[in-house]
This record gives structure tokens, sequence and C-alpha cells, in this order.
């Protein structure tokens, strides 16, 4: 799974399916841990900063943003996708979490709908009702750690620079489907290219340290005549401090 457009793009549409079940119960604890999720989102959405434009170049700021995620595999990223139509808003907000120990977990807020997945040791659970159900659905996590997360970021076209006042950020215009042809997969890339029209931005953020910290995406598409505003931010935060994700109890039961 590619990233961090694929997590603003193409792995959205991957989220909303693992979440299409509205019978399924929300439980207690998935219930407080998306609220926070959706506070923090809405607060991270509103607070776009105004940098001043830098020399770096992008390339050399990705390459210190490489560098400096080698051997890191453990993170927590909050997402919000928010779609805006004219008679119809959607809103999906997702906690993932990379443990140091392979494992992996995922809640998925689809519009009030929660459900959370775990993969430990290669199974897949989901938790629910305060029940633990394994499933024979496979996740591949391959790929989602964040050293690869951090490394496809090489992908991404040229971009404009900003020194921001914790750090930069990278700017990215999105006037066509060319600009993604390299960062989301084929499949996605062709529901891209089928739009009459697509305008916005990426920005990729990175603190002073050069750490790569989340990446928002702006843009307004027409298809089949219908304008469809697109919003999505993803913050990685907990970087390299994930030793284990926080699993029930019952769990240990079930495998």
């Amino acid at each position: 799974m590619k990233k961090t457009l694929a997590a603003l793009f193409g792995s959205i549409l991957i989220l909303s399916a693992c979440s299409d079940n509205p019978e399924e119960p929300v439980s207690e604890e998935n219930g407080t841990e998306e609220e926070a999720a959706e506070e923090n989102t809405e607060e991270t959405a509103g607070e776009e900063e105004q940098g001043r434009k830098s020399d770096m170049a992008s390339a050399d700021l990705i390459d210190s943003a490489v560098a400096n995620s080698e051997g890191i595999s453990s993170y927590v990223a909050q997402q919000s996708f928010k779609t805006t139509k004219p008679d119809e808003e959607s809103t999906i907000r997702t906690i993932m979490s990379f443990g140091g120990q392979n494992e992996f977990k995922l809640s998925v807020n689809n519009n009030g709908d929660i459900v959370t997945h775990y993969v430990v040791e290669g199974d897949h659970f989901m938790y629910a009702g305060n029940e633990v159900v394994q499933t024979e659905e496979t996740m591949d996590i391959e790929g989602n750690d964040y050293q690869t997360i951090v490394a496809e970021l090489k992908n991404y076209p040229e971009g404009e620079v900003s020194e921001l006042d914790e750090g930069y950020a990278i700017t990215i215009n999105v006037e066509n489907s060319a600009a993604l042809g390299g960062l989301i997969d084929e499949e996605t890339l062709k529901q891209v290219e089928a739009a009459d029209s697509i305008n916005g931005t990426i920005q990729l953020y990175f603190d002073g340290k050069y750490k790569f910290t989340g990446s928002e995406l702006k843009a307004d598409i027409v298809s089949e005549g219908e304008d469809i505003a697109v919003h999505s931010t993803v913050d990685y935060t907990n970087i390299d401090d994930v030793e284990m994700i926080e699993k029930p109890l019952n769990m240990s039961e079930e495998q």
C-alpha cells in the first residue's frame, strides 16, 4: 500500500470497505478513541500555517527525512478524509498504530460506524461489542512501517519548500492526474483519470530535524459534471515510540 497519498486517496477506499457493516456495534473502547481522533484531526485541519519560502530543494528535504527514518518502524497515524458534494458530505476518520513488534491496529470511523482491526503475529482480529473475533480475511501490513512510508516520498513531484515556525512544508500543485501517476495504485489512478478535472495541493510536513510528520490534501474535483471537494490530513505521532499496540484483554484467549 503506497503512502501517504495512498492514505489520502487510495487506501481510503480500502478503509471504507472495512467499515461497511452498519449493524456492527460500537464498543466503548472504539468510541472513546475515535472521538479523540475526531477532535485531533479537526483541530489540525484548522491550523494551516503560512510559511516563508525556503531556498532548500524539496528533493534534499525528502532525502534528509529518508535518512532520519532509517530503522524506524513504529508510529501512530491519525487521518481525516472529508468529501463534500452539493447535497452530501462524508467524513472518514482513522487511527492507525504500527508497533515495534510488527503489530498493527486500525480503527475506522466511517460517518459514525466504527470498527477496529488488529493484526498480531499474522492473524487478523476484529473488536466489537467487547468481544474479539478472529477473521479469515487477511490484512497485508507489509510496507506500513514508518521507514517504508517515508521512502515513498521520493515518488512525489518537485514542490516548493516553505519554512514554518516548527519545521518545513513542501507544497505540490495538482492540476491533473499526471502529478499522481507515481503515487497511487493503478485502480485508483484510473478513477482519478476518469474525472473531468482536478485541481488542488498536496502538502508534506516535516519537523525542524527533517522528520516527516504528516501530509494534507485539498482538491476540487469535477466528475461526471458533479463538483466534489476533498480535504484530507494525516498526522504521524509517537514515531519510534510504540513498542506494542494496545489490545483488548480477551484477545489472548482467541490466539
